[in-house]
């Protein structure tokens, strides 16, 4: 706020800005965004055509970050309520957008359902006020006070710092076993980045398993490495070690013995067949915001549509190339 200016991530450096050394906060706004999400597809498909280097092409891959995965849906009511809702998604299907009793997670792999032991959202996600208990709601308001002077570098990619986060006082129901995780709020999650929200798993991730350790959290293993290098199967499957590949499943009920591949098949299909999930593909790219006001401004040409008596229509639109 002091500088009276959007700032960049790498402008950012633990709460304060780069310049002037001020305290730097969160605030949302209104602004112009280039939709490149939108172009994703494309982005990687004409890289095939270009004169670049093969690692060049690598970077601007790993940049757009296409993965294939889940969105699954947990619902927000009562065990009670649970299997009503059930039936209604089984009948009419997943809707396009999220209702507000569900919070909907993307994940890579939906093979480790049955080892979600907690939840984590952003703390910017718009269900926080309603998944916050009056009980919490003080612990939760000074979190998120506090993650709103960090920025997603900060949040997300120094690795050495302790993961914090704090319980919203709610509950979700998994889709696949019918048990209440508990939701929680942590900064290691941005909103940006699939739906904001996400199923923590934390026998097979690691910054699951760092979080499940500093809050006493359950850890269940539900792949089982076999003969996997680098790792103690044994310790993996007491849930002391965190397996990050694949494996056979465990702890899965019926689906126990089957490889990570057919069990994420069989278990999307599930999913869909429930009407609590579906195939999904996301990317790491994101919109790109370009009204940050400079004093020099951004040169993008932007065509506003006049009517009749020349006046602006409030319309704008693309210009094509022979424009």
């Amino acid at each position: 706020p002091a500088l009276g200016t959007v700032l960049a991530n790498e402008e950012v450096q633990d709460g304060r800005s780069e310049r002037g050394d001020h305290p730097v906060q969160r605030m949302p706004l209104r602004q112009w965004m280039l939709r490149i999400t939108a172009y994703a597809e494309r982005l990687i498909a004409d890289l095939e055509g270009l004169d670049w280097s093969p690692g060049i092409k690598k970077l601007q891959t790993e940049r757009i970050g296409r993965s294939t995965g889940a969105e699954v849906d947990f619902f927000l009511g009562s065990s009670q309520e649970f299997e009503a809702w059930q039936a209604a998604r089984a009948a009419g299907g997943v809707p396009e957008a999220a209702d507000r009793d569900v919070l909907r997670v993307y994940t890579t792999r939906p093979d480790t359902l049955f080892g979600a032991t907690y939840m984590v959202i952003a703390p910017e996600h718009a269900l926080v006020p309603q998944l916050t208990s009056a009980e919490q709601r003080t612990a939760v308001e000074a979190y998120c006070q506090a993650a709103s002077f960090k920025s997603d570098r900060e949040r997300t990619e120094d690795e050495s710092k302790k993961k914090t986060g704090v319980f919203t006082g709610s509950y979700a129901i998994n889709p696949v076993n019918a048990q209440p995780v508990p939701i929680w709020i942590a900064d290691y999650v941005l909103v940006s980045y699939g739906t904001g929200a996400i199923m923590a798993v934390p026998a097979h991730d690691q910054r699951d398993h760092e979080f499940a350790l500093q809050y006493d959290l359950p850890i269940v293993p539900v792949v089982d490495p076999g003969a996997a290098k680098d790792v103690d199967r044994q310790q993996v499957l007491d849930g002391q070690q965190c397996f990050a590949g694949q494996g056979t499943a465990v702890n899965s009920g019926k689906y126990d013995g089957l490889p990570t591949a057919e069990f994420k098949t069989q278990i999307t299909e599930l999913l869909a067949a429930q009407g609590s999930g579906r195939k999904a593909v996301n990317y790491k790219l994101r919109d790109w915001l370009f009204s940050r006001q400079r004093f020099w401004g951004e040169p993008f040409p932007i065509l506003h549509e006049l009517d009749a008596q020349g006046q602006p229509t409030g319309a704008i639109r693309a210009v094509a190339a022979e424009d």
